[in-house]
């Protein structure tokens, strides 16, 4: 029940930030897009940063670790494969376009696995550069929860950033600049937990836009499938001490 009680904190404490995104997105017509995704973006960074205060979290140099309760992890993962689905109802037109699997979704899990290697390889590649320390692994028994919870979470971190924001990029840009920036977007997306609500700096900045171009790159060629694996992969490996 406290866990409960602990919960029904932090989704009060968003509830602001959550109705002004609602009202904006009432505002925002259905013809400007990606305005529109922009909205969903500033209320998912809103809502992410949020969970550092509420301690459902802690990121350091070398790692991040999740320290909600069981049964609040498994809430929020629900509530993150629930803004999916209603994020891809509020945006049917723009839900149309996204590239939800490669020429085959065998070879788009493969892909997605791939891209997971490339982003671990690369952040334990500059933690060895710099010394930075590894968290000690969690306990095997977590496992399965953090994989479910990496995953459901950074699904819908990947609809707003690959499924939507570079999707719509591709009507001016061709698929490896906006794959690019879409990934630069996604790392500029986390100054803010770096440099104010943790204060750890520039290594989240780093390593975040390595993922968010890695997952963007993916993301052309195995689509939304791919990139969403390659990004829970990548964090339920960070999340669990294995990097």
């Amino acid at each position: 029940m406290a866990d409960l009680t602990f919960l029904a904190q932090y989704l009060l404490a968003i509830t602001p930030a959550f109705l002004v995104c609602a009202a904006l997105l009432l505002a925002v017509p259905r013809t400007v897009p990606l305005l529109r995704v922009l909205v969903h973006i500033v209320f998912f960074v809103l809502a992410r940063d949020a969970m550092t205060a509420h301690g459902y979290w802690q990121v350091a140099a070398g790692g991040l670790r999740f320290t909600a309760p069981p049964l609040v992890l498994l809430v929020l993962g629900a509530m993150s494969l629930g803004l999916v689905a209603s994020t891809c109802w509020l945006e049917n037109e723009a839900r149309r376009q996204i590239r939800w699997f490669g020429m085959r979704p065998v070879l788009s899990v493969l892909l997605g696995v791939a891209g997971a290697c490339v982003i671990i390889a690369l952040a334990a590649g500059l933690k060895a550069l710099f010394g930075l320390p590894s968290l000690p692994p969690v306990a095997p028994s977590l496992l399965p929860l953090l994989l479910g919870f990496a995953l459901a979470a950074n699904c819908y971190e990947e609809l707003l950033f690959r499924g939507l924001l570079q999707q719509q990029l591709r009507a001016w840009l061709p698929a490896w600049r906006a794959a690019l920036v879409s990934g630069l977007l996604f790392g500029l997306c986390h100054a803010f937990l770096a440099t104010t609500v943790t204060q750890v700096g520039a290594p989240i900045v780093v390593f975040t836009v390595i993922e968010g171009v890695v997952a963007g790159l993916v993301y052309c060629r195995a689509g939304l499938l791919g990139a969403s694996l390659a990004h829970g992969l990548a964090i339920f490996a960070l999340a669990a001490g294995w990097v």
